[in-house]
């Protein structure tokens, strides 16, 4: 099996849903929302998982904003990269996979300026040899298509296998075991869901995804 490993961006390697919170806590102080306006948006982004067009369709309802559904959007699009973080020992990770021949590519859902904006501002550009972002090219996963135009951005065939990695059971474990690759759940503390095939191995975060990788290779697992 190939050196190649395609990570989920969104709470896999940035934390969106910190980000999240205080983009939510700056916007019910600039428009002055009631005391409960912040718990309500954190319920109702469920995530990031629902669809932006309704969450601020109800956003707009809830609160009775002037602004357009889509002004709401674009004005959050631009604002959540510069929230985003990166922890460095993701970053570390990355380098540390880089040296022993890895190739990366991150593969996610979401409008192109806001997840490209996220990947470049926290410097994941410079870390990883590819990425394949929905909303560029209008394919989403758990498609097996958008993880292959991920492993084509690094030079190499998804035929070759590799290994996906995520915390979306659906998006990233079934999507990634649906494209023929080895598949890793960063759980961030939750439970898999039991109506579901299991993942090949789990990470409570995705740092220890190295340990995993390097694993595999002490073991001897055929590459390419």
């Amino acid at each position: 099996m190939q050196r190649l490993v395609l990570f989920d961006l969104d709470n896999t390697l940035v934390d969106r849903d910190e980000a999240f919170r205080r983009w939510a806590a700056g916007f019910c102080e600039e428009r002055g929302l009631p005391a409960d306006a912040f718990a309500w948006l954190v319920a109702t982004d469920g995530g990031g998982f629902v669809p932006r067009d309704w969450f601020f369709g109800e956003v707009k309802g809830r609160f009775g904003l002037t602004a357009s559904v889509d002004r709401l959007w674009g004005d959050y699009r631009q604002r959540m990269p510069e929230l985003v973080s990166c922890r460095p020992g993701v970053l570390d990770m990355l380098v540390a996979l880089r040296r022993r021949g890895w190739r990366m590519a991150i593969v996610t859902n979401g409008q192109a300026d806001n997840q490209l904006g996220k990947i470049r501002r926290t410097g994941l550009d410079r870390h990883v040899d590819a990425w394949a972002v929905s909303g560029e090219l209008g394919i989403r996963k758990p498609a097996r298509e958008l993880f292959e135009a991920a492993a084509r951005g690094c030079g190499l065939d998804l035929d070759d296998g590799g290994w996906a990695v995520g915390d979306s059971p659906t998006l990233d474990v079934e999507g990634g075991r649906g494209a023929g690759l080895v598949t890793i759940w960063i759980s961030r503390g939750q439970t898999w869901p039991a109506e579901l095939s299991p993942p090949d191995q789990v990470c409570g975060a995705v740092e220890g995804v190295e340990d995993v990788l390097f694993g595999a290779d002490s073991a001897g697992v055929e590459r390419g």
